[in-house]
C-alpha cells in the first residue's frame, strides 16, 4: 500500500519547482515576444547581429571567469576592471 502511494506522489509534476528553475528563461521569452510585437524590426538580422556584437565582450569575460572559478583559482577582480 505504501509503495503505491509513493509512486503516486513521485509521478506528480511539481509546478513550483519547474517555475523556479525555468522562470528566468520564461521571463526572457515573454520579453522577447512583447518587444517583437511592439517593434517588428527587433528580430531583423541587422539588429540580432548588433545584439550579438554588444554581448560578445561580456560573454568572453564570463567564459574566462567561469574557467578560472572551475579550476579553483577564484579571482573576482575582473568585475572592477570591467566597470
Amino acid at each position: 500500500m505504501q509503495e503505491q502511494s509513493k509512486a503516486k506522489t513521485s509521478s506528480k509534476i511539481d509546478v513550483k519547482k519547474i517555475f523556479s528553475r525555468l522562470g528566468p528563461l520564461l521571463a526572457l521569452v515573454v520579453l522577447v515576444i512583447l518587444v517583437t510585437i511592439m517593434s517588428p524590426t527587433f528580430v531583423s538580422p541587422a539588429n540580432l547581429l548588433n545584439l550579438l556584437r554588444q554581448v560578445s565582450i561580456n560573454a568572453v569575460i564570463a567564459f574566462g571567469m567561469t574557467f578560472v572559478i572551475l579550476t579553483g583559482g577564484i579571482d573576482l577582480s575582473v568585475g572592477s576592471i570591467l566597470a
